[in-house]
Protein backbone atom coordinates (compact mmCIF):
# COMPACT_ATOMS: atom_id res chain seq x y z
CA UNK A 1 0.00 0.00 0.00
CA UNK A 2 2.87 2.38 0.76
CA UNK A 3 4.31 1.70 -2.71
CA UNK A 4 0.95 2.50 -4.31
CA UNK A 5 0.62 5.69 -2.26
CA UNK A 6 4.11 6.78 -3.30
CA UNK A 7 3.44 6.18 -7.00
CA UNK A 8 -0.18 7.37 -7.16
CA UNK A 9 -0.18 11.17 -7.11
CA UNK A 10 -3.00 13.33 -8.44
CA UNK A 11 -1.58 13.45 -11.97
CA UNK A 12 -1.27 9.68 -12.27
CA UNK A 13 -4.65 9.08 -10.66
CA UNK A 14 -6.33 11.37 -13.17
CA UNK A 15 -4.41 9.67 -15.99
CA UNK A 16 -5.66 6.31 -14.75
CA UNK A 17 -9.25 7.52 -14.56
CA UNK A 18 -9.14 9.07 -18.04
CA UNK A 19 -7.62 5.92 -19.46
CA UNK A 20 -10.24 3.75 -17.77
CA UNK A 21 -12.99 5.98 -19.19
CA UNK A 22 -11.60 5.56 -22.69
CA UNK A 23 -11.14 1.81 -22.30
CA UNK A 24 -14.75 1.51 -21.14
CA UNK A 25 -16.02 3.38 -24.21
CA UNK A 26 -13.73 1.36 -26.49
CA UNK A 27 -14.78 -2.00 -25.06
CA UNK A 28 -18.44 -1.04 -25.29
CA UNK A 29 -17.92 -0.13 -28.95
CA UNK A 30 -16.11 -3.40 -29.69
CA UNK A 31 -18.75 -5.53 -27.97
CA UNK A 32 -21.63 -3.72 -29.69
CA UNK A 33 -19.95 -4.30 -33.06
CA UNK A 34 -19.90 -8.04 -32.33
CA UNK A 35 -23.64 -8.21 -31.59
CA UNK A 36 -26.35 -8.45 -34.24
CA UNK A 37 -27.85 -4.98 -33.69
CA UNK A 38 -26.16 -3.72 -36.89
CA UNK A 39 -24.09 -0.71 -37.86
CA UNK A 40 -27.15 1.55 -38.11
CA UNK A 41 -28.08 0.95 -34.44
CA UNK A 42 -24.44 1.49 -33.45
CA UNK A 43 -24.69 4.80 -35.29
CA UNK A 44 -27.80 5.59 -33.23
CA UNK A 45 -25.86 4.84 -30.01
CA UNK A 46 -23.01 7.12 -31.09
CA UNK A 47 -25.48 9.86 -32.03
CA UNK A 48 -27.13 9.49 -28.59
CA UNK A 49 -23.74 10.22 -27.02
CA UNK A 50 -23.12 13.05 -29.51
CA UNK A 51 -26.35 14.86 -28.60
CA UNK A 52 -25.83 14.48 -24.84
CA UNK A 53 -22.20 15.55 -25.07
CA UNK A 54 -22.74 18.46 -27.45
CA UNK A 55 -25.55 19.89 -25.33
CA UNK A 56 -23.49 20.06 -22.12
CA UNK A 57 -19.76 19.98 -22.85
CA UNK A 58 -19.18 23.74 -23.02
CA UNK A 59 -20.67 24.81 -19.70
CA UNK A 60 -19.54 21.59 -17.97
CA UNK A 61 -15.94 21.95 -19.20
CA UNK A 62 -15.82 25.69 -18.51
CA UNK A 63 -17.01 25.32 -14.94
CA UNK A 64 -14.69 22.41 -14.25
CA UNK A 65 -11.77 24.55 -15.44
CA UNK A 66 -12.99 27.30 -13.10
CA UNK A 67 -12.86 24.81 -10.22
CA UNK A 68 -9.23 24.04 -11.09
CA UNK A 69 -8.36 27.74 -10.97
CA UNK A 70 -9.85 28.26 -7.48
CA UNK A 71 -7.83 27.97 -4.29
CA UNK A 72 -8.98 25.79 -1.38
CA UNK A 73 -7.87 27.86 1.60
CA UNK A 74 -8.36 25.48 4.52
CA UNK A 75 -8.89 21.82 3.75
CA UNK A 76 -9.59 21.02 7.40
CA UNK A 77 -12.94 22.80 7.25
CA UNK A 78 -15.91 21.96 5.08
CA UNK A 79 -16.46 24.39 2.26
CA UNK A 80 -19.78 25.68 0.96
CA UNK A 81 -18.44 25.76 -2.59
CA UNK A 82 -19.05 22.12 -3.60
CA UNK A 83 -22.73 22.18 -2.64
CA UNK A 84 -23.37 25.41 -4.49
CA UNK A 85 -21.47 24.25 -7.57
CA UNK A 86 -23.52 21.04 -7.45
CA UNK A 87 -26.73 23.11 -7.45
CA UNK A 88 -25.49 25.11 -10.44
CA UNK A 89 -24.63 21.93 -12.39
CA UNK A 90 -27.94 20.27 -11.58
CA UNK A 91 -29.96 23.36 -12.54
CA UNK A 92 -28.13 23.79 -15.83
CA UNK A 93 -28.56 20.06 -16.59
CA UNK A 94 -32.32 20.40 -16.14
CA UNK A 95 -32.37 23.47 -18.39
CA UNK A 96 -30.30 21.63 -21.01
CA UNK A 97 -32.63 18.63 -20.96
CA UNK A 98 -35.62 20.95 -21.39
CA UNK A 99 -33.92 22.66 -24.34
CA UNK A 100 -33.24 19.29 -26.03
CA UNK A 101 -36.88 18.32 -25.52
CA UNK A 102 -38.18 21.57 -27.02
CA UNK A 103 -35.72 21.47 -29.94
CA UNK A 104 -36.15 17.76 -30.66
CA UNK A 105 -37.29 18.27 -34.26
CA UNK A 106 -34.41 20.59 -35.18
CA UNK A 107 -31.81 18.35 -33.51
CA UNK A 108 -33.18 15.23 -35.21
CA UNK A 109 -32.92 16.94 -38.59
CA UNK A 110 -29.37 18.13 -37.85
CA UNK A 111 -28.06 14.66 -37.00
CA UNK A 112 -30.00 12.90 -39.73
CA UNK A 113 -32.72 11.10 -37.74
CA UNK A 114 -35.89 10.52 -39.74
CA UNK A 115 -39.37 11.56 -38.65
CA UNK A 116 -38.24 14.70 -36.81
CA UNK A 117 -37.80 12.73 -33.59
CA UNK A 118 -34.88 11.53 -31.47
CA UNK A 119 -34.95 7.81 -30.63
CA UNK A 120 -34.92 6.96 -26.90
CA UNK A 121 -35.65 10.59 -26.03
CA UNK A 122 -36.77 9.93 -22.43
CA UNK A 123 -33.58 8.01 -21.65
CA UNK A 124 -31.53 10.78 -23.28
CA UNK A 125 -33.15 13.51 -21.17
CA UNK A 126 -32.60 11.59 -17.92
CA UNK A 127 -29.00 10.89 -18.92
CA UNK A 128 -28.33 14.59 -19.57
CA UNK A 129 -29.74 15.55 -16.15
CA UNK A 130 -27.52 13.07 -14.27
CA UNK A 131 -24.30 12.84 -16.30
CA UNK A 132 -23.04 16.44 -16.18
CA UNK A 133 -23.12 16.85 -12.37
CA UNK A 134 -21.47 13.41 -12.04
CA UNK A 135 -18.32 14.88 -13.63
CA UNK A 136 -17.72 16.77 -10.37
CA UNK A 137 -16.62 13.65 -8.50
CA UNK A 138 -13.04 13.38 -9.74
CA UNK A 139 -12.52 17.15 -9.55
CA UNK A 140 -13.59 17.30 -5.91
CA UNK A 141 -11.21 14.44 -5.16
CA UNK A 142 -8.47 16.30 -7.06
CA UNK A 143 -8.96 19.50 -5.07
CA UNK A 144 -9.08 17.49 -1.83
CA UNK A 145 -5.84 15.70 -2.85
CA UNK A 146 -7.34 12.19 -2.81
CA UNK A 147 -5.54 10.33 -5.63
CA UNK A 148 -6.45 6.84 -4.35
CA UNK A 149 -10.12 7.85 -4.29
CA UNK A 150 -9.88 9.07 -7.90
CA UNK A 151 -8.40 5.76 -9.05
CA UNK A 152 -10.90 3.65 -7.11
CA UNK A 153 -13.84 5.69 -8.38
CA UNK A 154 -12.69 5.32 -12.00
CA UNK A 155 -12.16 1.56 -11.72
CA UNK A 156 -15.55 0.92 -10.10
CA UNK A 157 -17.89 3.13 -12.13
CA UNK A 158 -16.41 2.45 -15.56
CA UNK A 159 -16.30 -1.30 -14.98
CA UNK A 160 -19.96 -1.03 -14.03
CA UNK A 161 -20.66 0.99 -17.18
CA UNK A 162 -19.12 -1.67 -19.45
CA UNK A 163 -21.31 -4.43 -18.02
CA UNK A 164 -24.44 -2.28 -17.67
CA UNK A 165 -24.43 -1.27 -21.33
CA UNK A 166 -23.24 -4.45 -23.04
CA UNK A 167 -24.87 -7.33 -21.16
CA UNK A 168 -28.47 -6.17 -21.82
CA UNK A 169 -27.69 -5.75 -25.54
CA UNK A 170 -26.05 -9.20 -25.74
CA UNK A 171 -29.04 -10.82 -24.03
CA UNK A 172 -31.80 -8.99 -25.92
CA UNK A 173 -30.24 -7.61 -29.15
CA UNK A 174 -32.06 -4.39 -28.27
CA UNK A 175 -30.07 -1.13 -28.01
CA UNK A 176 -32.74 0.39 -25.77
CA UNK A 177 -31.89 -1.92 -22.86
CA UNK A 178 -28.22 -0.99 -23.24
CA UNK A 179 -29.12 2.68 -22.94
CA UNK A 180 -31.10 1.90 -19.78
CA UNK A 181 -27.91 0.25 -18.49
CA UNK A 182 -25.94 3.40 -19.32
CA UNK A 183 -28.49 5.42 -17.35
CA UNK A 184 -28.13 3.02 -14.39
CA UNK A 185 -24.34 3.47 -14.35
CA UNK A 186 -24.78 7.24 -14.50
CA UNK A 187 -27.23 7.12 -11.59
CA UNK A 188 -24.56 5.37 -9.52
CA UNK A 189 -22.08 8.15 -10.37
CA UNK A 190 -24.64 10.77 -9.36
CA UNK A 191 -25.30 8.99 -6.04
CA UNK A 192 -21.53 8.83 -5.43
CA UNK A 193 -21.39 12.59 -5.98
CA UNK A 194 -24.18 13.19 -3.47
CA UNK A 195 -22.26 11.19 -0.85
CA UNK A 196 -19.00 13.13 -1.23
CA UNK A 197 -20.90 16.44 -1.29
CA UNK A 198 -22.23 15.53 2.16
CA UNK A 199 -18.73 14.54 3.27
CA UNK A 200 -16.72 17.53 2.04
CA UNK A 201 -19.19 20.40 1.83
CA UNK A 202 -21.47 22.46 4.01
CA UNK A 203 -25.10 22.20 2.90
CA UNK A 204 -25.50 25.94 2.72
CA UNK A 205 -27.08 27.91 -0.11
CA UNK A 206 -25.03 30.95 -1.10
CA UNK A 207 -26.37 33.14 -3.87
CA UNK A 208 -23.26 35.32 -3.55
CA UNK A 209 -20.91 32.39 -4.14
CA UNK A 210 -22.97 31.06 -7.07
CA UNK A 211 -22.98 34.50 -8.68
CA UNK A 212 -19.20 34.79 -8.29
CA UNK A 213 -18.64 31.30 -9.64
CA UNK A 214 -20.83 31.93 -12.69
CA UNK A 215 -19.00 35.20 -13.34
CA UNK A 216 -15.61 33.51 -13.17
CA UNK A 217 -16.86 30.64 -15.32
CA UNK A 218 -18.21 32.75 -18.18
CA UNK A 219 -14.92 33.25 -20.09
CA UNK A 220 -13.92 29.62 -19.54
CA UNK A 221 -17.30 28.42 -20.84
CA UNK A 222 -16.92 30.49 -23.97
CA UNK A 223 -13.36 29.21 -24.37
CA UNK A 224 -14.34 25.54 -24.01
CA UNK A 225 -17.28 26.06 -26.38
CA UNK A 226 -14.81 26.96 -29.10
CA UNK A 227 -11.83 24.82 -28.05
CA UNK A 228 -13.69 21.52 -27.66
CA UNK A 229 -16.58 22.42 -29.92
CA UNK A 230 -14.37 21.62 -32.88
CA UNK A 231 -14.75 17.86 -32.40
CA UNK A 232 -18.52 18.16 -32.08
CA UNK A 233 -18.69 20.30 -35.20
CA UNK A 234 -16.71 17.62 -37.05
CA UNK A 235 -19.22 15.01 -35.89
CA UNK A 236 -22.22 17.15 -36.84
CA UNK A 237 -20.75 17.81 -40.30
CA UNK A 238 -20.42 14.08 -40.95
CA UNK A 239 -23.81 13.22 -39.36
CA UNK A 240 -25.54 15.84 -41.51
CA UNK A 241 -23.76 14.97 -44.77
CA UNK A 242 -23.71 11.16 -44.56
CA UNK A 243 -25.93 8.29 -43.36
CA UNK A 244 -25.85 6.66 -39.91
CA UNK A 245 -23.54 3.87 -41.08
CA UNK A 246 -20.92 6.29 -42.41
CA UNK A 247 -21.26 8.36 -39.26
CA UNK A 248 -20.59 5.26 -37.14
CA UNK A 249 -17.45 4.56 -39.22
CA UNK A 250 -16.27 8.13 -38.67
CA UNK A 251 -16.95 8.07 -34.92
CA UNK A 252 -15.13 4.75 -34.46
CA UNK A 253 -12.12 6.21 -36.25
CA UNK A 254 -12.16 9.78 -34.91
CA UNK A 255 -10.38 8.97 -31.67
CA UNK A 256 -7.05 10.48 -30.69
CA UNK A 257 -4.66 7.87 -29.34
CA UNK A 258 -5.75 7.47 -25.70
CA UNK A 259 -2.30 6.70 -24.31
CA UNK A 260 -1.28 10.18 -25.43
CA UNK A 261 -4.50 12.17 -25.06
CA UNK A 262 -5.59 10.97 -21.63
CA UNK A 263 -2.35 11.19 -19.63
CA UNK A 264 -1.45 14.54 -21.20
CA UNK A 265 -4.92 15.95 -20.47
CA UNK A 266 -4.68 14.82 -16.85
CA UNK A 267 -1.18 16.31 -16.60
CA UNK A 268 -2.41 19.63 -17.97
CA UNK A 269 -5.28 19.80 -15.47
CA UNK A 270 -3.08 18.96 -12.50
CA UNK A 271 -0.42 21.52 -13.49
CA UNK A 272 -3.08 24.22 -14.00
CA UNK A 273 -4.26 23.56 -10.44
CA UNK A 274 -0.70 23.89 -9.10
CA UNK A 275 -0.07 27.16 -10.92
CA UNK A 276 -3.44 28.54 -9.72
CA UNK A 277 -2.42 27.78 -6.13
CA UNK A 278 0.71 29.94 -6.55
CA UNK A 279 3.13 27.04 -6.51
CA UNK A 280 6.58 27.70 -7.98
CA UNK A 281 6.02 28.22 -11.72
CA UNK A 282 9.52 27.04 -12.60
CA UNK A 283 8.91 23.76 -10.75
CA UNK A 284 5.51 23.37 -12.45
CA UNK A 285 7.05 23.91 -15.90
CA UNK A 286 9.79 21.43 -15.13
CA UNK A 287 7.10 18.93 -14.08
CA UNK A 288 5.35 19.38 -17.43
CA UNK A 289 8.60 18.87 -19.32
CA UNK A 290 9.69 15.85 -17.29
CA UNK A 291 6.30 14.11 -17.36
CA UNK A 292 5.80 14.90 -21.05
CA UNK A 293 9.13 13.31 -21.89
CA UNK A 294 8.24 10.22 -19.88
CA UNK A 295 4.88 9.89 -21.64
CA UNK A 296 6.46 10.37 -25.07
CA UNK A 297 8.97 7.59 -24.50
CA UNK A 298 6.29 5.24 -23.17
CA UNK A 299 3.36 5.96 -25.47
CA UNK A 300 4.49 7.25 -28.87
CA UNK A 301 6.09 3.93 -29.90
CA UNK A 302 2.73 2.30 -29.16
CA UNK A 303 0.98 4.98 -31.22
CA UNK A 304 3.29 4.25 -34.16
CA UNK A 305 2.49 0.55 -33.93
CA UNK A 306 -1.23 1.42 -33.82
CA UNK A 307 -0.94 3.53 -36.98
CA UNK A 308 0.88 0.82 -38.94
CA UNK A 309 -1.46 -1.99 -37.88
CA UNK A 310 -4.83 -0.17 -37.77
CA UNK A 311 -5.95 -1.23 -41.26
CA UNK A 312 -5.59 -4.86 -40.17
CA UNK A 313 -6.91 -4.46 -36.64
CA UNK A 314 -10.09 -2.45 -37.27
CA UNK A 315 -11.87 -5.17 -39.28
CA UNK A 316 -10.62 -7.76 -36.79
CA UNK A 317 -11.44 -5.93 -33.55
CA UNK A 318 -14.75 -4.52 -34.78
CA UNK A 319 -15.97 -5.96 -38.09
CA UNK A 320 -15.50 -5.49 -41.84
CA UNK A 321 -17.92 -2.53 -41.85
CA UNK A 322 -15.29 -0.48 -39.99
CA UNK A 323 -12.33 -0.93 -42.37
CA UNK A 324 -12.73 2.71 -43.52
CA UNK A 325 -12.35 3.88 -39.92
CA UNK A 326 -8.64 2.97 -39.88
CA UNK A 327 -7.39 5.91 -41.98
CA UNK A 328 -9.46 8.37 -39.95
CA UNK A 329 -8.01 6.88 -36.76
CA UNK A 330 -4.47 7.26 -38.11
CA UNK A 331 -4.99 10.95 -38.84
CA UNK A 332 -6.43 11.63 -35.37
CA UNK A 333 -3.64 9.54 -33.84
CA UNK A 334 -1.09 11.79 -35.56
CA UNK A 335 -2.95 14.87 -34.28
CA UNK A 336 -2.52 13.61 -30.70
CA UNK A 337 1.22 14.39 -31.00
CA UNK A 338 0.47 18.09 -30.64
CA UNK A 339 -1.22 17.53 -27.26
CA UNK A 340 2.26 17.41 -25.75
CA UNK A 341 2.54 21.16 -26.35
CA UNK A 342 0.81 22.56 -23.25
CA UNK A 343 0.82 26.38 -23.19
CA UNK A 344 -2.89 26.33 -22.28
CA UNK A 345 -2.17 24.77 -18.86
CA UNK A 346 -0.10 27.86 -18.03
CA UNK A 347 -2.85 30.19 -19.25
CA UNK A 348 -5.61 28.35 -17.35
CA UNK A 349 -3.58 28.47 -14.14
CA UNK A 350 -3.08 32.24 -14.61
CA UNK A 351 -6.81 32.69 -15.44
CA UNK A 352 -5.99 33.95 -18.91
CA UNK A 353 -8.91 32.65 -20.96
CA UNK A 354 -8.91 35.28 -23.72
CA UNK A 355 -5.79 34.02 -25.55
CA UNK A 356 -7.19 30.47 -25.42
CA UNK A 357 -10.46 31.75 -26.83
CA UNK A 358 -8.74 33.66 -29.64
CA UNK A 359 -6.55 30.71 -30.66
CA UNK A 360 -9.50 28.33 -30.54
CA UNK A 361 -11.56 30.70 -32.70
CA UNK A 362 -8.90 30.51 -35.39
CA UNK A 363 -8.84 26.72 -35.05
CA UNK A 364 -12.59 26.36 -35.40
CA UNK A 365 -12.72 28.66 -38.42
CA UNK A 366 -10.03 26.62 -40.18
CA UNK A 367 -11.76 23.41 -39.15
CA UNK A 368 -15.19 24.37 -40.49
CA UNK A 369 -14.08 25.94 -43.77
CA UNK A 370 -11.37 23.44 -44.65
CA UNK A 371 -13.40 20.47 -43.38
CA UNK A 372 -16.46 21.43 -45.41
CA UNK A 373 -14.38 21.85 -48.57
CA UNK A 374 -12.34 18.66 -48.18
CA UNK A 375 -15.38 16.61 -47.16
CA UNK A 376 -16.88 17.14 -50.60
CA UNK A 377 -13.76 15.73 -52.28
CA UNK A 378 -12.46 12.97 -49.98
CA UNK A 379 -15.42 12.32 -47.69
CA UNK A 380 -15.11 12.09 -43.87
CA UNK A 381 -11.31 11.85 -44.18
CA UNK A 382 -11.33 15.53 -45.17
CA UNK A 383 -12.83 16.45 -41.81
CA UNK A 384 -10.00 14.60 -40.04
CA UNK A 385 -7.33 16.40 -42.12
CA UNK A 386 -8.90 19.78 -41.29
CA UNK A 387 -8.83 18.82 -37.59
CA UNK A 388 -5.05 18.30 -37.72
CA UNK A 389 -4.35 21.56 -39.57
CA UNK A 390 -6.52 23.59 -37.19
CA UNK A 391 -4.87 22.10 -34.11
CA UNK A 392 -1.36 22.87 -35.36
CA UNK A 393 -2.28 26.50 -36.01
CA UNK A 394 -3.88 26.81 -32.56
CA UNK A 395 -0.78 25.50 -30.77
CA UNK A 396 1.50 27.89 -32.69
CA UNK A 397 -0.66 30.83 -31.60
CA UNK A 398 -0.77 29.77 -27.92
CA UNK A 399 2.97 29.15 -27.71
CA UNK A 400 3.55 32.65 -29.09
CA UNK A 401 1.12 34.19 -26.58
CA UNK A 402 2.76 32.51 -23.56
CA UNK A 403 6.17 33.67 -24.75
CA UNK A 404 4.87 37.22 -25.22
CA UNK A 405 2.97 37.50 -21.90
CA UNK A 406 5.30 35.67 -19.51
CA UNK A 407 8.59 35.26 -21.35
CA UNK A 408 8.18 31.47 -21.11
CA UNK A 409 9.59 29.76 -24.17
CA UNK A 410 8.48 26.41 -25.56
CA UNK A 411 11.74 24.71 -24.51
CA UNK A 412 10.94 25.45 -20.84
CA UNK A 413 7.97 23.05 -20.82
CA UNK A 414 8.70 20.72 -23.76
CA UNK A 415 11.77 18.75 -24.80
CA UNK A 416 11.64 19.99 -28.40
CA UNK A 417 14.40 17.70 -29.63
CA UNK A 418 12.56 14.57 -28.50
CA UNK A 419 9.24 15.97 -29.77
CA UNK A 420 10.58 16.65 -33.28
CA UNK A 421 12.25 13.25 -33.40
CA UNK A 422 8.98 11.49 -32.61
CA UNK A 423 6.96 13.76 -34.94
CA UNK A 424 9.22 12.68 -37.80
CA UNK A 425 8.81 9.01 -36.93
CA UNK A 426 5.02 9.42 -36.72
CA UNK A 427 5.03 10.99 -40.18
CA UNK A 428 7.00 8.05 -41.56
CA UNK A 429 4.51 5.64 -40.01
CA UNK A 430 1.60 7.56 -41.54
CA UNK A 431 3.14 7.25 -45.00
CA UNK A 432 3.95 3.56 -44.47
CA UNK A 433 0.36 2.81 -43.38
CA UNK A 434 -0.99 4.08 -46.70
CA UNK A 435 1.25 1.91 -48.87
Amino acid sequence: MQLISKYLNNVRALQFLQLFRFVALLLIGIILSKTSIGISQIGTYETFLLISGASCFFWTGGMLQTMLSLKRENKEDKTESYFNIFLIFTTLSLITALAVFLLQSQIATLVGFSGNRIPYLKILLAYIVLSSPANLVEYIYLIENKPKHIAAYGAIVFTLQIFAVTIPVILTNDLGYGLYGLLLATTVKFAWLAIIILKYSQIKLSGKYMGLFLKLSAPFILSVLIVKGIQYIDSFLVAYKFDEGTYAQFRYGAKEFPLILLPVTALSEAISSRIANNENTTDALESIKRENKRIMHLCIPLAMIAIITSKYLYPLVFNEDFYESALIFNIYCFAAMFRFILPESILVGRRQSRPILAAASINILVNIVLGFVLMNFIGPVGVAVAFVVGNIIEKVVLVSVVKSLYGIGLKQYLDTRIFLYYALLMTVCMVASMI
